[in-house]
């Protein structure tokens, strides 16, 4: 069976990079597509899932925006089961001060550059602590496209779904501060895991991972 991975806003497959899951898991990971101008989400979500085969079982890894994205997906197609990292599994979890953030983004007099700047806000916010996931955060940034960035936040913000999908399984980190913990139910807790912990804690990640998806 194939698993679908999905990486956060303004990252990609290098953000998995330090995951090890053993050599016979077929993993496929998803490259995120330009967004149309004023596009919704289910719209760019319907677009998206043309990478996936629904011919077979499949199963779905989101990480932050990618698994918002996953949510979404499960409702056009059938995963048979979703685990998301680092994210929400609904609207109500998102933090009462997105709904400020994503217009001041969202603002057309706010360069682009700024979404990309590397400064110490960023670099705490995230939990990219070290030399090499500083490096690996703005390398990720520099290679992201400013308006799916800004879009896709503005997306996150005004996100709608009111329930959890389907067999998602949820893993949270304790010192999340991009989706703080206090406002979610996850189903396994990381303690010390912040918003990046799917690299500095790729340990724990992995083995739980592998435990948890099924690829039979």
């Amino acid at each position: 069976m194939t698993t679908y991975f999905l990486s956060g806003l303004g990252a990609d497959k290098r953000i998995f990079a330090k995951l090890k899951l053993p050599e016979h898991f077929k993993i496929v990971h998803i490259e995120w597509i330009p967004n149309l101008q004023n596009e919704s989400i289910e719209s760019y979500v319907k677009r998206l899932s043309s990478a996936i085969n629904t011919n077979e079982p499949f199963q779905l890894v989101g990480l932050s925006f990618g698994g918002i994205v996953a949510t979404e997906l499960s409702k056009i197609i059938k995963p048979k089961q979703i685990i998301i990292i680092s994210s929400v599994s609904t609207s109500s979890q998102l933090p009462w001060y997105f709904n400020f953030s994503g217009p001041f983004l969202s603002n057309p007099f706010i360069p682009s550059s700024f979404l990309k700047s590397s400064n110490p806000m960023y670099h705490w916010f995230f939990g990219a602590k070290s030399t090499e996931e500083k490096t690996l955060f703005q390398q990720i940034l520099n290679d992201s496209d400013s308006d799916f960035l800004i879009w896709a936040f503005e997306k996150i913000t005004t996100w709608k779904n009111a329930a959890k999908a389907e067999n998602l399984f949820h893993i949270h980190g304790t010192d999340d501060k991009a989706f703080p913990i206090t406002f979610l139910k996850p189903d396994y807790v990381v303690e010390g895991g912040e918003h990046l912990m799917v690299y500095d804690k790729h340990e724990e990640i992995s083995k739980l991972l592998a435990m948890k998806l099924d690829f039979k």
